[in-house]
């Protein structure tokens, strides 16, 4: 398991259409922007996250910084690779000094 840290800049709320069931399936992405790089990381968070109440923790925090456990997949043959929230995907909040 990794931590993510960084600013939260955008929470994006996408979802597919299920190929088995027919049914809309809820899916978010927390867009974070680290304090060390220009490169964004994308944590996705899935139907049963959201439902938890973890988006609108997310969109509360946007232009904070925060931190979030992760899941890393990487598949090789196509060069992919995705972080996953995990748990209850609910934000670590990080002290500012200043």
């Amino acid at each position: 398991m990794l931590t993510v840290t960084g600013e939260i800049r955008k929470v994006l709320e996408t979802g597919y259409t299920s190929r088995k069931t027919g049914e809309q399936v809820s899916q978010a992405i927390v867009v974070i922007e680290p304090a060390n790089q220009r490169q964004n990381y994308e944590v996705y968070l899935n139907s049963s996250q959201i439902k938890r109440g973890a988006i609108k923790a997310w969109e509360a925090l946007r232009g904070q910084v925060a931190s979030i456990e992760v899941a890393l997949y990487v598949n090789h043959q196509y060069s992919f690779h995705k972080l996953s929230a995990v748990g209850e995907a609910q934000p670590i909040m990080e002290k500012v000094n200043g």
